[in-house]
């Protein structure tokens, strides 16, 4: 194996020190700085995308803070208009109420009065009608007529008595 040799181990030392020197230098120039700005560039990213992000929750986080806070007032306008318009009904309910039982009373009255015209009016024509069969009857049995006005009276003394 010419690597064991020992004649050529001062060879081998030289090649060895020029190529590392070489390789070295290559690093040290062109693939360090290359692969140190790609890292560079990497955490600079890293760094940008962290800070939008930061900066996209701080907005996530206001809008969510606006947005609760316009559904906090919108319920709050809803609860109002609710309230508002159900007073609005009640009255409007209760107003109709208060007409209609007024109605109700009026025909109610209107009704006892018809009532009590038709019972007058029943009672009247009983009462002629009690008057004339009571005429017949006396007539009947007395064999003579009574006279109309003795009739009425004896019927409302009657009538007074219960």
């Amino acid at each position: 194996m010419p690597q064991l040799d020992v004649a050529t181990y001062l060879s081998q030392l030289f090649w060895l020190v020029v190529t590392f020197a070489f390789l070295y230098v290559l690093g040290k120039t062109v693939i360090l700085p290359k692969i140190g700005g790609a890292l560079e560039n990497r955490h600079r990213r890293i760094a940008d995308d962290l800070e939008a992000a930061e900066r996209l929750r701080r907005q996530a986080q206001d809008a969510l803070e606006a947005h609760d806070r316009l559904l906090s007032e919108s319920r709050a306008e809803a609860q109002r208009l609710v309230r508002t318009e159900k007073e609005k009904v009640l009255a409007e309910v209760t107003e109709r109420r208060k007409a209609l039982e007024a109605e109700l009373a009026a025909k109610i009255a209107e009704a006892e009065k018809a009532l009590s015209r038709s019972r007058q009016q029943a009672l009247a024509e009983l009462e002629g009608a009690v008057s004339e069969l009571a005429g017949e009857i006396i007539g009947k049995v007395s064999g003579g007529a009574v006279p109309e006005k003795a009739l009425k009276a004896a019927l409302a003394q009657r009538r007074k008595e219960g």
